[in-house]
């Protein structure tokens, strides 16, 4: 074990708990064991991370020990280093094989969807797929630094600009605050999260709620929305492409038929895209938020009759150009 204690902070940690009174050093064992097994407290409403209540001096022992012992020996950065472990569960390009080997397209292929925004994860080397995040903060939980429940492969803009070093316990501290969050592997929010279209400024917008049936989630997909700022950063695909994306497929099918053009087929080939984008909604980038947004224009009376407006004023513009090149004196 000469390698292992090699580590300087590996080493300080070991020789710090080795200080503590012995009813810390039980406390300090007792609650990690309690902490480490956390997914099993996550529909308890009385139950609370034993970390928290330690006292200072614990703390103050435990937190760079077990960070330097996900840093430097299990994961982090610098790779696993644990030898004679048969399954490295915490080795990065384990964690990312292991995740998108479950997560994969029917072909079998990489699978580029981040499961947080549900956008592109952008492939940079074998085993870089996505960035590996504490979803509860390893510098607040040490003891989950080196839980493999509580690591989730996220895209970078995720990671590094919008979650960060968020706490998704920051506004539930108290008992019960595991129960108020989703929970990657084990609680995903998908089925609950509904989204609509707020049409009150000149840009539509993407409103995050709660589906009906599912009231109990409302704290749930509030503090989701919160740490990945949802609302802001879909927004913006509606106004960058989903909207183009919709118009222009509407459009193609319609070209050439502008007499023929009915609400009613309108309304049948968004149908079609609809359950087109929801087949490949979990393997591809934006797809689950192109199908709620056809969703969206094709059930909201009010969306669909501003949607249908504007594209009979495409098509028709659309045919004026091709009049306008077929002449043969307008090139």
């Amino acid at each position: 074990m000469d390698w292992f204690i090699d580590y300087q902070a590996v080493r300080e940690g070991i020789t710090n708990m080795c200080r503590l009174k012995q009813e810390y050093r039980i406390a300090l064992h007792l609650a990690f064991q309690e902490d480490i097994d956390f997914v099993s407290h996550l529909n308890q409403t009385d139950y609370r991370l034993k970390y928290l209540d330690l006292p200072n001096c614990v703390k103050k022992v435990a937190k760079p020990f077990f960070e330097a012992l996900y840093d430097k020996i299990l994961g982090g950065s610098t790779g696993f280093r644990m030898e004679g472990l048969s399954i490295p569960r915490l080795r990065r390009g384990h964690v990312r094989r292991g995740y998108f080997e479950v997560n994969q397209k029917r072909d079998g292929s990489f699978n580029p969807v981040c499961p947080a925004c549900l956008g592109q994860i952008e492939v940079t080397e074998e085993d870089g797929y996505a960035d590996l995040d504490h979803y509860l903060t390893k510098s607040i939980y040490p003891f989950l630094s080196i839980s493999p429940d509580n690591l989730i492969p996220l895209c970078k803009i995720c990671n590094e600009n919008i979650k960060g070093a968020k706490d998704p316990l920051e506004n539930y501290p108290g008992v019960g605050g595991l129960f108020n969050i989703f929970f990657p592997y084990h609680r995903p929010g998908i089925n609950s999260i509904a989204v609509e279209i707020d049409q009150n400024e000149l840009d539509e917008r993407f409103i995050i709620g709660t589906k009906k049936g599912k009231e109990s989630d409302n704290i749930r997909v509030a503090n989701f929305e919160e740490l990945f700022n949802l609302n802001e950063r879909w927004s913006g695909k509606i106004n960058s492409s989903l909207y183009e994306t919709v118009m222009s497929e509407v459009i193609s099918e319609f070209i050439g038929e502008e007499e023929l053009i009915t609400e009613e087929l309108v309304q049948k080939k968004l149908k079609k895209m609809y359950y087109a984008a929801m087949r490949s909604c979990t393997t591809v980038p934006d797809k689950y938020l192109l199908a709620q947004y056809i969703y969206i224009l094709k059930v909201n009376r009010d969306v669909f009759v501003g949607f249908y407006k504007e594209f009979k004023e495409e098509i028709k513009l659309e045919l004026e150009t091709i009049i306008f090149y077929k002449d043969g004196t307008k090139f």
